[in-house]
């Protein structure tokens, strides 16, 4: 006797048709579950490195500027006597350390050919120009007679050649001028003043072994495009010659800088200041300086919608869904107190 065979060899239509849609929902779900750890990743890696690029760029420009008008154990009350030729020295040197410090205020997209590589400087920004002295080493003997080289250590710190803007200070003068030469020998280092590249070989006095020789640093902050079109911190150096590696760009994501100048206007300077205002005022009387950067992510897309904030007194609603956040920081000009 035979067996009768089941008449059912495979699934119907509909069955079919159901476990297809519940593997697109787990499909879904899952898919679901990858764009949100996804866009999770993403802003918290941006956030991260927006956190990170604002505390570099105010690290870079507090640690300069507390240096502004350092010429050694005189630099609080000392005028700089300049023997340096303006038209040969590649600094601004009209009043030496006298006036160490320039701020730009809502400078132009041009305002430095050197700066800007043409149009490249964000308008409205501001821009800050500092001078200080970076310390080498002391006077080896004495300094006889006020027109003879000036002699230091070698190796040194400040590797000083031809060209380059010296400082040589003491607690009670300072003299700025151009090294006309510099030997290099095994124990000593020689830098020549002669009056090719000054206004004369003569400094203002025969300085001793308690000198110091300082090398002379020249250096503007400001924001400017870079090649990808992003805004960024940059930082000129003006002791020596524009490159292509020279301004360098230091934090990428910086969009605007704001300066305020702390002024210390009483008639016995108490090294306080009494207000904080733009540039423009009597710079002899700053004491501080107040920064504010604007800050923002690499990557659009990581709202929702766009995030309104508020920088420089003004709320903003941009036009992007990026992130942005605000760093601000008072810095006191440490050879400006009393």
């Amino acid at each position: 006797m035979k067996k009768s065979q089941s008449s059912q060899t495979g699934f119907t239509l509909v069955e079919l048709m159901v476990a297809m849609l519940l593997g697109l929902f787990l499909v879904g779900g899952i898919m679901q579950i990858f764009i949100g750890s996804r866009q999770t990743y993403r802003m918290q890696e941006n956030l991260s490195r927006l956190q990170e690029n604002g505390r570099f760029a105010m690290d870079f420009i507090t640690r300069d500027n507390r240096m502004i008008g350092y010429q050694g154990c005189g630099s609080r009350s000392v005028i700089p006597n300049v023997i340096a030729l303006p038209s040969l020295a590649p600094v601004t040197l009209v009043g030496g350390l006298s006036t160490p410090l320039i701020g730009s205020d809502n400078v132009a997209n041009n305002w430095s050919s050197s700066a800007c590589g043409g149009t490249n400087c964000v308008a409205g920004t501001d821009a800050l120009t500092y001078h200080f002295g970076a310390g080498c080493a002391n006077l080896i003997g004495n300094l006889t007679p006020v027109n003879a080289n000036i002699q230091i250590p070698a190796p040194n710190s400040c590797n000083i050649s031809a060209g380059d803007v010296v400082m040589v200070s003491d607690c009670s003068s300072t003299d700025i001028f151009i090294a006309t030469n510099a030997s290099s020998g095994s124990e000593k280092q020689s830098i020549a003043h002669s009056s090719s590249n000054n206004t004369g070989n003569n400094l203002s006095k025969a300085y001793g072994s308690d000198a110091e020789v300082l090398a002379y640093r020249s250096y503007s902050f400001f924001i400017r495009n870079n090649a990808a079109g992003e805004p960024a911190l940059w930082r000129l150096d003006n002791a020596i010659p524009v490159s292509t590696t020279n301004p360098v760009e230091l934090v990428e994501g910086v969009e605007n800088m704001q300066i305020l100048y702390g002024a210390d206007t009483d008639a016995t300077p108490d090294g306080t200041p009494n207000y904080y205002v733009p540039a423009g005022l009597n710079m002899n009387q700053v004491v501080s300086i107040r920064i504010s950067i604007l800050v923002r992510s690499m990557d659009n897309g990581l709202a929702a919608q766009p995030v309104a904030y508020t920088y420089n007194g003004a709320t903003v609603t941009p036009t992007d869904r990026r992130i942005r956040r605000v760093f601000t920081s008072t810095i006191a000009l440490r050879n400006r107190l009393p």
